[in-house]
């Protein structure tokens, strides 16, 4: 049943992909096989064989060192605050968690850029997909890192070929934005769903690597279904790799990196309090409308205890959590968690599949789809993000960038749906 389902949900989510194509007669068949293909291939590796879980667990156990590490670093400055044996509640020390976090994550990727380590891993990447997939080379480049970096830090390294690129290629490099997360953020959201057991912290941490690399080849599938090529790339076949260090020894990689981690932690921080803030806000105002007497009838009926955002976009996404695969019981709060991951942010989202499984208000398996299907940029602030980021790298692009400023949203969350919907299939 499981397999039946999942196999109309990629059919679904493929077919809608194909209704929202700027040209349905160039259906690109190469992209789309050899996207999924790779994409099964490293679901197979990592959920069915026990090398692909090990390979994977090894580099789970290396994200919890570094957890451990930031741990170090954050009790250091801010000693029982930042929790450890102390016995704070987490929600009390969830701000010096994520700062720390993404903070030493940053210096370890400069490191890794610094030595060559980051571009090395890269270009191997985009290779694969050049050649698999059938895409440019500038695209795939950019594909690749954002395996690793953030939406606006990837294009950095194909920032020559911006202005020249097709207008396909922009909506590639959009998508593959949304479509995947940070390496920095990532190891927040294991601190938020690992609950403090390393064994969780290990396993989270694996899906969490599988899921990026899953939705970087899915980005392209979406994106080049929902806006064909047409033009001929300059970059067709292959480019020329090229990196720019703007550091000259460990120390001046590792403060660029603490700055520019410290900055990035800065803007998380006030997304949440933000995001927190004004969904609080709307569920006060929800509230309040769904218990007069009028509304209290189609609140009812809509099968809700009280209205409130969370169970308006359950109800919403309730389709699109049934195809991905959540178990029956689920299907409303899951849908609530894809329909705030796009309306706010994927960090809200995880923080409240975090609450849901420590309340099992999930079962194991629709939280391990949700791990994969939430793991992405997708959401409409990023839209802004974006815009400001590459367009400030290629400004005769902006108007391009506006306009597929949404599209390009919309195919990486369903890159995102259909990394979970694989998953689903095989948990």
């Amino acid at each position: 049943m499981a397999l039946t389902r999942g196999l109309c949900g990629i059919c679904a989510l493929v077919l809608l992909a194909w209704l929202l194509s700027t040209d349905r007669r160039r259906f690109p068949w190469k992209t789309v096989m050899g996207g999924m293909a790779m994409q099964w291939m490293l679901a197979l590796l990592v959920l069915k064989t026990e090398t692909g879980r090990l390979i994977f667990d090894g580099l789970g156990h290396v994200v919890t060192a570094v957890l451990r590490g930031a741990d170090a670093g954050a009790s250091f400055v801010f000693g029982p605050l930042a929790g450890g044996d102390a016995g704070v509640w987490w929600p009390a020390i969830a701000g010096i968690k994520i700062m720390t976090t993404i903070i030493i994550v940053a210096v370890l990727s400069a490191l890794g850029y610094h030595y060559g380590i980051l571009q090395r891993i890269v270009s191997a990447m985009a290779w694969v997909m050049t050649r698999a997939l059938g895409v440019s080379g500038a695209e795939a480049l950019s594909g690749a890192a954002n395996v690793f970096l953030g939406q606006t830090e990837a294009p950095l390294l194909v920032r020559p070929y911006i202005s020249s690129m097709t207008r396909s290629e922009i909506m590639a490099l959009m998508t593959g934005g949304y479509a995947t997360v940070a390496a920095g953020v990532m190891a927040v959201y294991v601190e938020l769903l690992g609950q403090g057991d390393p064994q969780r912290m290990v396993a989270t941490a694996r899906h969490l690597m599988t899921a990026s690399l899953m939705s970087a080849p899915a980005a392209f599938v979406l994106a080049k279904i929902m806006l064909p090529e047409r033009d001929t790339s300059q970059t067709a076949g292959s480019v020329k790799v090229t990196f720019q260090r703007e550091t000259h020894s460990f120390i001046d990689a590792a403060t660029s990196g603490a700055s520019q981690g410290m900055k990035l932690a800065i803007n998380v921080l006030a997304m949440l309090i933000a995001f927190v803030a004004l969904i609080t806000i709307v569920d006060v105002g929800l509230t309040a409308l769904g218990k007069l007497a009028f509304m209290a009838p189609v609140v009812e009926a809509m099968g809700l205890e009280e209205l409130n955002l969370d169970g308006l976009l359950g109800l919403l996404f309730a389709p699109i959590a049934y195809l991905i695969g959540a178990d029956p019981g689920d299907i409303r709060a899951f849908g609530g968690l894809l329909g705030k991951a796009m309306a706010t942010n994927e960090l809200i989202a995880y923080s409240s599949l975090g609450e849901l499984m420590r309340s099992g208000g999930l079962s194991e398996r629709s939280a391990v789809i949700a791990t994969y299907s939430l793991c992405g940029f997708a959401n409409i602030s990023s839209i802004g993000i974006q815009i400001g980021g590459i367009g400030s790298l290629a400004p005769d692009r902006r108007s391009d960038l506006v306009r597929l400023g949404p599209r390009a949203m919309l195919a990486g969350a369903m890159a995102c749906w259909m990394t979970g919907d694989i998953a689903g299939m095989l948990v």
